[in-house]
């Protein structure tokens, strides 16, 4: 992503934010039922990191482009402001995911919140500390 800004195929939102205040979201992490390792930056890894294409409903509750990318988004890493949300998007309860949740928080990179949807999207810098995120109980 960081060549792709340099050479401004792409741009953040408007709306991104670089300085503010940690904001307490959710994500769905992969594990099976008897997993209970902890988070680790692997759980916070974007589409792109994991080659894979945003779903048509993902896509929508995104807002992610046809062209994807071109669009940061696809760069991000998804989170949400409410837990049933997530719950919803990834069918839960589901066998080969739990709930994580944690601060999103400025020294870990650029973030934007869109209220329509509860989503963000964060941009993590490389280095960047996730183990404030724990595993959630039901």
């Amino acid at each position: 992503m960081r060549d792709k800004l340099l050479a401004r195929e792409i741009e953040l939102p408007d709306g991104t934010l670089v300085e503010y205040e940690k904001i307490w979201a959710y994500r769905a992490v992969e594990r099976e039922a008897e997993d209970q390792h902890e988070v680790n930056i692997e759980d916070f890894r974007s589409y792109f990191e994991l080659g894979k294409r945003p779903k048509k409903e993902t896509k929508k509750v995104r807002g992610v482009s046809s062209d994807i990318e071109h669009d940061p988004r696809y760069y991000g890493v998804s989170l949400f402001l409410k837990k049933e949300i997530v719950e919803q998007l990834m069918k839960f309860p589901n066998p080969h995911k739990k709930m994580a949740g944690g601060y999103v928080f400025q020294e870990g990179g650029p973030q934007h919140t869109t209220t329509s949807d509860q989503h963000v999207s964060w941009w993590l810098y490389e280095g960047t500390d996730v183990s404030g995120f724990k595993l959630l109980e039901g």
